[in-house]
């Protein structure tokens, strides 16, 4: 049983969202983090705090302190849940993504109901195990996808949204946000029953579900046996997947050869259309030297039935961590395997259903196995521990 609540969300009390957003930090480059930081209140400065160790977490409390202080930021007075609509574009077509902010259970009963697909490392969670611990505050949410094959969360999200928004903006990536609040009685029950007897795919933020669930079995502090989250339907007709591309700072076109039959192609755009088309599950792109369609020789494939699983175990083996770097962008994998004067990997696309198969079949998939696109911003809605 999936337990999915509301909670007394904080805000920024200014309606207006589009100098407040940002990104996960994990997708945070240096540059970027620069550039949002000369917003002087943007979310970046909770999410990716300056400094080091104990200083940055310091750093990140006593801001969350000042700006719930001198009316920066509002406490909602009741629960509830928050409906969020986000616009956006890809491959050149106008997309409506449509899901809700919650608190998800993280206790060892709850957890029964949640599906991890991907391998995690110990490094990003000591980092925001530090965080969580000074803060007491989930600042950004994880990202969920569940079955709704009846449609009634859609029409309840959908009937929601027909309301005057309370906050909108747009993101330095050029998403629209809309965010609603849902505190009505029987809105929230009605939501709540619904999602009570689905399980819960983690589309991205592992680390911090891992990291939520670690600090309450620590903690056992009011408010710890949850965290903040993004819920999508599966059946949404914005929600996209997309495959993250591999860079390797090495050669990989004779083990290629060797593991798979080689077509060139005239073109990045032609190699990813190719790519797309293949029958053959573990077929790759590669680029070096050229633009390269790879079809593996044998038939031998692996439980999971996805590309970056065979290719973690054949293609790529060997390759050490820190030869390695990721993008779900074809053509800054291939600018960036060029200044490595490495290759680039190109994953075969994928649908939601084939994450939840593979899921079940093996358990967890290797690390930046998916993107779910575009990633929800921090900063709509944060979620204290304790009010």
């Amino acid at each position: 049983m999936a337990d999915v609540r509301p909670f007394r969300g904080v805000r920024y009390a200014a309606a207006g969202l589009g100098a407040a957003l940002c990104p996960p930090y994990d997708v945070i480059s240096p540059e970027l983090a620069k550039s949002l930081r000369r917003r002087a209140r943007n979310a970046v400065s909770l999410e990716l705090p300056q400094g080091e160790g104990a200083a940055r977490c310091a750093r990140a409390s006593t801001l969350w302190r000042r700006w719930r202080g001198d009316g920066t930021l509002i406490l909602d007075p009741v629960p509830a849940f928050y409906v969020v609509e986000e616009r956006y574009r890809l491959h050149g077509r106008a997309r409506l993504r449509r899901g809700f902010l919650a608190a998800l259970g993280a206790s060892s009963a709850a957890a029964r109901a949640i599906v991890p697909h991907e391998r995690t490392l110990s490094k990003p969670k000591v980092d925001r195990l530090r965080m969580l611990n000074a803060l007491r505050v989930n600042v950004s949410p994880i990202f969920g996808v569940f079955a709704d094959a009846t449609g009634g969360v859609r029409r309840a999200l959908a009937a929601a949204a027909r309301a005057r928004p309370v906050a909108r903006g747009k993101s330095h990536a050029g998403v629209g946000y809309r965010l609603w609040r849902v505190s009505d009685p029987r809105l929230v029950s009605a939501l709540r029953r619904a999602m009570a007897p689905r399980s819960i795919l983690i589309a991205d933020g592992h680390h911090r579900y891992e990291v939520s669930r670690i600090h309450h079995r620590r903690t056992r502090l009011p408010g710890s046996d949850a965290v903040l989250a993004y819920l999508v339907p599966d059946e949404d007709a914005g929600l996209a997947v997309l495959p993250t591309h591999r860079i390797a700072a090495r050669s990989l076109l004779a083990r290629a050869g060797e593991l798979a039959s080689l077509k060139k192609f005239p073109s990045l755009r032609a190699l990813e259309k190719a790519l797309a088309r293949s029958e053959n599950p573990y077929a790759f792109g590669l680029v070096e030297k050229g633009f390269h369609l790879g079809v593996p020789a044998s038939a031998g494939g692996c439980r999971s039935g996805l590309a970056v699983e065979w290719l973690g175990g054949r293609l790529l083996a060997g390759l050490r961590p820190e030869e390695m770097s990721y993008t779900h962008d074809a053509v800054l994998a291939g600018r960036k395997a060029r200044s490595a004067r490495g290759a680039a990997v190109l994953v075969k696309p994928f649908t939601v259903a084939q994450v939840r198969l593979a899921a079940k079949a093996v358990g967890l998939l290797p690390q930046k196995s998916t993107y779910f696109f575009p990633k929800i911003a921090t900063g709509l809605v944060f979620r204290p521990l304790a009010p």
